[in-house]
């Protein structure tokens, strides 16, 4: 009995311990709707560099991807490949507390 009540309590402190911890974020960015051939683009600020290679646009008026670091700026832009200008662009961070 005294060894399950050590089983409990070690477990009980394991899980205070790691609670209130969560993973990366995903972030859902709004997009304005447009017509055209566009692509979408994550600039990650603390690399200084291009998150990933240029998506197209799907339209859906979002869009998705894996925060990859807390504590970091990155830039979403919308590319319009007719006009060679950004058309929109966001700056978003995800900081804990």
């Amino acid at each position: 009995m005294k060894k399950l009540w050590w089983v409990l309590a070690v477990g009980m402190v394991c899980a205070l311990a790691t609670g209130g911890t969560v993973g990366l974020p995903e972030e859902r960015v709004a997009l304005p709707p447009v017509q055209g051939d566009f692509l979408v683009c994550v600039w990650d600020q603390a690399a200084g560099d291009w998150l990933q290679g240029f998506e197209d646009y799907d339209h859906s008026g979002s869009y998705r991807f894996q925060v990859p670091a807390w504590g970091q700026w990155y830039w979403v832009g919308l590319w319009d490949n007719n006009a060679g200008q950004y058309v929109f662009g966001k700056w978003i961070g995800h900081f804990k507390m």
